[in-house]
């Protein structure tokens, strides 16, 4: 489109956590759909493959002191991009701006509208329940300024948004409920690269498990250490060899030691490739049981066959791969036997797991996705 097109976030690109890869797949779908394209995030040393080249890229600059980032959070200036946006549009003019996650709204969303530009916005969560979930996070100090201005950035960005995008059918089910925003649509999420054919080698059947994620972040924390005093000693029960992996990011001291007291639990912090970790599994797990969105760490499991194991909370967008038979929720310690002996009788096949997953994360399925949202809502 001739249209000129501003995507804004304030994810660090180049790095490979849930957000930051949601980011990609999203920034390509609307690149896919413009011809004149920028984009403002942080910098990083390398852009490909993360940014495509079609894009002019403005790096954020923020000078600012930490004094002034104090005295700016209890004024609405959560983000260094409240004053680099507003700075960049009073010389650049577009046609289309995209927040990407209200975070990289706060203070921003009514003053983009100013401009006369058509403002879409990209919902990662519902940031009330993520900030509920995650808050103890976050010193005091900055805590409640935080907590406030963020939540007023969604509602100010549900209020001025032309269209609002989620990832799951919940999230735009509570935003609807809340009768403040004009269009939502729940647009899902889709890998940043290509999904190859692939062809999976029938391999005989194992009792090994693995869950993958951050492992410092309370949302994922919790139910982890959760899964492991409550669930897992369930499931020896059931299967005396069974081995569990926890693997991810930065694990909290009491999880490290929590897995070195469990029998049949072992923990990798930061590796180097969670995909081979992934691969010598037979079955994935996410416990997850707060927060909203979509669990993105369960693509870790689905982009190698794996079926999964998770909390109902988890399978919110994954209603698909449930249907097919391979995904298996539980809710409580009852459910959970009941989805564990299910999952492993059913042993669902690889390739039926991967396919599924092609089809529904694929950058073309998101970006055909896209292109009807907004031909439908006239930004296109």
């Amino acid at each position: 489109m001739k249209q000129r097109l501003l995507y804004i976030t304030h994810h660090r690109l180049s790095d490979n956590n849930g957000g930051a890869n949601a980011s990609k797949g999203f920034l390509n779908a609307f690149g896919s759909l413009f011809d004149d394209c920028s984009i403002i995030c942080h910098n990083i040393s390398r852009k490909e493959p993360y940014i495509p080249t079609k894009f002019k890229f403005f790096p954020l600059q923020d000078q600012r002191t930490n004094i002034r980032k104090f005295f700016d959070m209890y004024r609405g200036a959560i983000s260094g991009l409240y004053y680099f946006v507003r700075e960049h549009l009073a010389t650049h003019a577009y046609d289309v701006v995209v927040i990407d996650h209200t975070f990289s709204g706060a203070g921003l969303s009514a003053y983009i509208k100013s401009t006369g530009a058509k403002l879409v916005t990209i919902h990662h969560n519902v940031e009330r329940d993520y900030l509920r979930d995650n808050s103890q996070e976050r010193s005091i100090f900055y805590r409640y300024p935080f907590l406030h201005y963020s939540r007023q950035a969604e509602r100010e960005c549900l209020k001025y948004s032309d269209v609002n995008l989620t990832l799951t059918e919940k999230d735009a089910a509570i935003f609807r409920s809340w009768q403040i925003a004009k269009s939502i649509h729940n647009w899902g999420i889709y890998e940043y690269r290509p999904i190859a054919d692939r062809q999976f080698t029938q391999k005989p059947k194992g009792e090994s498990f693995i869950i993958t994620g951050s492992l410092c972040f309370q949302q994922s924390l919790l139910p982890i250490m959760t899964f492991v005093q409550s669930y897992w000693p369930l499931l020896r029960q059931s299967y005396p060899q069974a081995k569990l992996l926890i693997a991810g990011r930065n694990p909290a001291p009491k999880l490290l030691d929590l897995c070195n007291r469990t029998a049949g639990v072992s923990i990798i912090p930061n590796p180097q490739d969670i995909g081979a970790l992934v691969q010598k599994a037979d079955y994935y797990i996410c416990p997850i049981y707060t927060g909203s969105g979509l669990k993105l760490r369960i693509l870790d499991g689905l982009r190698e066959g794996l079926p999964i194991l998770c909390h109902n909370v988890a399978a919110n967008g994954y209603e698909r791969f449930v249907g097919n038979g391979c995904m298996f929720p539980y809710h409580d310690t009852e459910s959970f036997m009941t989805a564990l002996h299910q999952m492993v009788d059913a042993s669902p096949v690889p390739q039926v797991v991967y396919q599924t997953f092609r089809e529904t994360f694929s950058p073309e399925a998101g970006q055909a996705r896209l292109e009807a949202i907004l031909k439908q809502e006239h930004i296109i």
